[in-house]
């Protein structure tokens, strides 16, 4: 049970000890209480302070962002299911049926709902730690100074690196489905997937090769069109994902020559589907990720080769995103544990529960190679 002391109250923004105060009730939590009790912590002050000081550090490592880190922003979470939960299954959606001209008395009408797949995903524990030696928490307290919070964040940090990687790519060897990439019947794997048009100066699909400004404009617009029209328009695409020299180069390059505009600002204005460069993703992980091809834009494997960070070919992904085409699961998110005490160290473990993304229709996403 949890140990009600008083304890110096603290200026919540500042951080410090109003000595001159009235000392308040503070609960010491069963782990820190523990520590107290055992003797790893000297008495319920020096129980107070390393209670303090990682509630606050824990505090801050929670608030911290990752724009860097684009996985969770472009994809919808789920977090249902909690911390027992060992697997998930989902159903992907591949085609519509049809509406056939009958007789009355038919009794095999053709069925005209969504034909899908069964697929289950594990759901994998993702940890790490960090820790204070008693040494650190001493000094700590003699100066007044707070504990050094960095190693929650780079605890976090390292978290979430793993998880963004997860996101897009997924773990062949642990059946978690990414959004590029994951196991052999992984729905990601079925997503359509295109080379560009080649240049009408030559045979050269490089967007820095010898397209021209047009081309390379014509060569988003058939992508989006594509989705639109193979899909009956179903699949209405709302985001681009490329890599930032690419999004860079159609910021930075003049529609003609006797333009001031860029190519993308001329793009937004003038199609059905994409109105913002907001929905023009710059991803640092899919720079050099599609399959290879050579200038003509024949593949120098094949096209249905994984999609995996140094592949070496360039590209981009036409999305018609929202949680009913494709979402990540997360079942029991980050947390930190409570503090144990090990050898000369406060060790503190932190984990969450993570089952990669349910790509529940893959026709809402395509890929397009050879830029």
């Amino acid at each position: 049970m949890a140990k009600l002391v008083k304890a110096f109250a603290i200026d919540e923004e500042t951080r410090v000890v109003l000595m001159d105060a009235e000392k308040v009730d503070f609960e010491l939590s069963d782990a820190v209480e523990n520590l107290v009790r055992t003797g790893a912590l000297i008495g319920d002050d020096e129980g107070v302070f390393f209670q303090r000081q990682l509630e606050y550090i824990q505090a801050q490592s929670f608030d911290v962002l990752y724009p860097n880190l684009k996985g969770r922003g472009l994809f919808a979470l789920n977090t249902e299911g909690g911390e027992g939960i060992n697997t998930i299954t989902y159903r992907s959606y591949d085609k519509r049926g049809e509406t056939q001209v009958i007789a009355g008395k038919a009794t095999d009408l053709p069925r005209g709902d969504i034909s899908g797949k069964e697929y289950s995903i594990s759901v994998k524990t993702l940890g790490n730690a960090f820790g204070y030696s008693r040494q650190e928490i001493a000094a700590a307290k003699v100066t007044g100074m707070p504990l050094e919070a960095r190693k929650a964040d780079a605890s976090r940090l390292s978290y979430e690196e793993k998880v963004n990687q997860l996101i897009f790519f997924g773990d062949r060897a642990n059946k978690l489905h990414g959004f590029y990439d994951g196991p052999v019947d992984a729905p990601a794997l079925t997503c359509d997937r295109n080379v560009v048009a080649q240049a009408s100066a030559g045979a050269n699909v490089r967007w820095r090769g010898l397209k021209t400004p047009d081309e390379i404009i014509a060569d988003l617009n058939i992508a989006l069109v594509k989705m639109y029209a193979d899909t009956l328009q179903i699949f209405r695409p709302d985001m681009l994902i490329m890599s930032v020299a690419n999004k860079q180069l159609l910021m930075n390059t003049p529609r003609s020559l006797q333009s001031d505009e860029s190519i993308l600002n001329w793009f937004l204005k003038n199609n059905d589907f994409i109105n913002s460069a907001d929905q023009i993703k710059d991803v640092n992980e899919v720079a050099g990720i599609y399959p290879a091809t050579n200038d003509a834009g024949t593949p120098t494997g094949s096209l249905a080769d994984q999609i995996k960070p140094l592949n070496g070919g360039e590209g981009f992904t036409v999305v018609a995103s929202g949680s009913e085409n494709m979402r990540v699961r997360e079942p029991f998110p980050y947390m930190h544990l409570p503090v144990q005490y090990k050898g000369l160290e406060f060790e503190v473990n932190c984990y969450g529960r993570f089952g990669g993304v349910e790509m529940i229709r893959a026709a809402a996403v395509s890929h397009w190679v050879g830029i």
